[in-house]
């Protein structure tokens, strides 16, 4: 019986389209599938360099547009370029580095106090206008803190001390606050004012008036004499040019003619207070009072 033929019915192909055909090469590690058989010749078949170039080079990165039937693609289409969301690449290859985490909010930090509080007053009088002076400067520094008139008199009202008269006052004071509804500290100056009705009695400020002109400095030292005199006038209240008739009065005799000698007599107190101590320090350099010998 005469062996069948692999292909069903009779081959069309020629001798001459048969030889044309080329075998495409195989590479190395891969296998290549089976060239597609065809049933009659088109302009549309890719020719033997055609089939060897695109064997021998990377896949495409798109499909094919055309697709002959009866022929199997050489490559998996890949998918569309719409669907693939891929970042942006640097140059050089590498992955983009990463984001920088924002920084946590941080609280305001709490305002920084300044100076030193006053030492508690005692409810003397002669102490009064020092602590008082020294309360509203270290209050004026730390303004931001205490920067309502609330804040300011209730912690002045804590600097008095304890197992005093005038720690009785303050608590008194603050019972009153307490007591409203609602509670009002009310002003500081207000709170000023019943300060010095309760420790600067009026009669401190005449007895203060009285020292400035009873307090001569005749042969002391000018730095020591001005504490205790400048410590009358600020109790005294006094205008400026009272003060500095009172001051000139009181000084040394021989001083007092050296401020005469002077083409400009300085307008302020301040002023002729530091003439009159860069005076009494030259004369006690140079021309002082020598020792008498026996």
């Amino acid at each position: 019986m005469p062996k069948a033929s692999p292909l069903p019915g009779k081959s069309k192909l020629s001798t001459a389209e048969i030889s044309q055909t080329a075998t495409p090469p195989v590479s190395k590690g891969k296998a290549l599938a089976p060239p597609p058989t065809r049933t009659s010749t088109s302009s549309s078949s890719p020719r033997p360099a055609q089939t060897t170039a695109l064997s021998s080079t990377t896949k495409p990165s798109a499909p094919l547009s055309r697709n002959p039937k009866g022929k199997t693609p050489l490559t998996k289409p890949n998918p569309p370029a719409s669907t693939l969301k891929l970042p942006p690449q640097p140059p050089g290859g590498n992955p983009p580095a990463p984001l920088p985490a924002a920084p946590m909010a941080q609280p305001n930090p709490p305002p920084c106090i300044l100076g030193t509080a006053p030492e508690p007053y005692n409810g003397k009088g002669d102490m009064a206008i020092a602590f008082w002076n020294a309360l509203e400067n270290y209050f004026t520094v730390n303004a931001t803190t205490l920067d309502t008139n609330a804040k300011k008199v209730s912690s002045a009202l804590t600097y008095f001390k304890q197992g005093t008269q005038a720690r009785d006052w303050a608590s008194d004071h603050i019972a009153t606050i307490l007591a409203g509804n609602p509670v009002n500290y009310g002003t500081w100056d207000d709170f000023r004012d019943a300060f010095k009705a309760q420790f600067i009695p009026p009669e401190m400020q005449n007895e203060a008036i009285q020292n400035i002109h009873n307090t001569p400095q005749r042969g002391r030292e000018f730095s020591e004499w001005y504490q205790e005199w400048s410590r009358y006038a600020r109790r005294a209240n006094m205008d400026e040019a009272t003060k500095m008739y009172a001051f000139r009065r009181a000084l040394d005799t021989a001083l007092h003619n050296k401020l005469l000698q002077l083409l400009l007599m300085p307008t302020t107190l301040a002023g002729l207070v530091e003439k009159a101590r860069e005076f009494d320090k030259n004369w006690r350099t140079f021309a002082g009072p020598t020792r008498g010998f026996r």
